[in-house]
């Protein structure tokens, strides 16, 4: 479902897959279990070698809002809290059974730090999660129905993979906005 996760698309991360399974820890998560808390520092990045994770931020009210997935062959890390070692923003939590490859960020950072090659991919990683977070950022001033079109052509299996209320939330929206926008659709 690499659709979803914008920044990996046009790169190839072969490389730090291949380094999180030479160099990390292959972890277990069930479902339920949290990968970071909000309010704890990222010590850890991992490659999900099977399963779904789930970002969530609670506002002050204590509303749940989710932010993000990771999927099957994707990233899994709070970046900003994994590279600044700042607090997380967010909660990330397996929706399924999940298995990870777990890496530090010496080891990481060691990585990028081996040659011109391997920090220019750094550059283009950050490049391009900032990129997703400033298109996501802009989709705010769409309507609800044009961000619910633009994230189904981009993940079209996402209907299957979350369930609505989960792609009303991510949206900013009730699940009967959802709801209706999917009748409207379906005419």
């Amino acid at each position: 479902m690499n659709e979803f996760n914008t920044y990996l698309k046009n790169l190839d991360y072969s490389h730090v897959k291949d380094l999180c399974v030479e160099k990390g820890k292959l972890r277990t998560y069930r479902k339920k279990d949290f990968f970071i808390c909000q309010n704890e520092i990222e010590r850890f990045a991992g490659w999900v070698k099977e399963g779904t994770f789930q970002y969530t931020y609670i506002d002050e009210e204590g509303e749940e809002h989710i932010v993000g997935y990771s999927f099957t062959n994707e990233f899994v890390c709070d970046y900003s809290s994994f590279m600044k070692g700042c607090l997380s923003l967010v909660n990330i939590q397996a929706i399924a059974d999940c298995s990870v490859y777990e890496i530090s960020r010496h080891d990481l950072v060691e990585y990028w730090e081996t040659n011109m090659e391997t920090q220019r991919f750094g550059r283009y990683v950050a490049e391009n999660l900032y990129e997703m977070v400033y298109e996501r950022l802009l989709d705010l001033y769409c309507s609800p129905e044009i961000r619910y079109k633009k994230l189904i052509k981009r993940c079209p299996d996402l209907k299957e993979a979350v369930p609505l209320k989960n792609i009303a939330s991510f949206l900013g929206v009730t699940p009967e906005t959802i709801s209706r926008i999917r009748r409207k659709l379906e005419k």
